[in-house]
């Protein structure tokens, strides 16, 4: 019905229907002790699709007005329009594969495990979230921490 409305919007309604697509996600964890030696041995890998590629351009009332024939409502200096599909483009897949090495140490009913975890141990650095304004269009706002490790004891007693 409001896309039979013309006055409503020089473009129709264009992205007011959506329909997402099918984004797949893998995640995997595993872990093992190595019985004999009392060694932990474990990981997780996961891969996620990148962030979604949004378009937004900012309108100011002066850009509009001519095309609506009126100003904006509400007394609204501009308005943010959106240039791509929502849903329609994404970034490179992240893939992290985070590790854990530990060992058992056995003091007679008492037990220390000391451990190093490595975390992005691929040392990718695949983008999480782009910029979807206009000016600074598709510029990293924030990337995959790089290779870190972490060392702990755990104390039973």
């Amino acid at each position: 019905v409001l896309a039979q409305v013309p006055e409503l919007s020089p473009l129709g309604l264009p992205f007011c229907h959506q329909q997402g697509k099918f984004i797949t996600q893998f995640k995997l964890l595993g872990t093992y002790t190595v019985p004999r030696i009392d060694v932990l041995l474990s990981g997780t890998f996961q891969s996620m699709p990148g962030p979604q590629i949004l378009a937004n351009y900012t309108a100011t009332n002066a850009i509009v007005s001519p095309s609506l024939g009126r100003n904006l409502s509400g007394g609204a200096n501009n308005v943010v329009v959106s240039l791509v599909e929502p849903g329609s483009m994404y970034g490179e897949r992240l893939n992290q594969l985070d590790v854990r090495f530990g060992k058992i140490f056995r003091f007679g009913r008492a037990r220390a495990t000391a451990t190093l975890d490595v975390y992005n141990a691929l040392n990718r650095s695949p983008v999480l979230t782009l910029s979807p304004a206009f000016a600074t269009w598709l510029r990293p706002q924030q990337i995959l921490p790089a290779r870190f490790a972490k060392v702990g004891v755990q104390l039973e007693f």
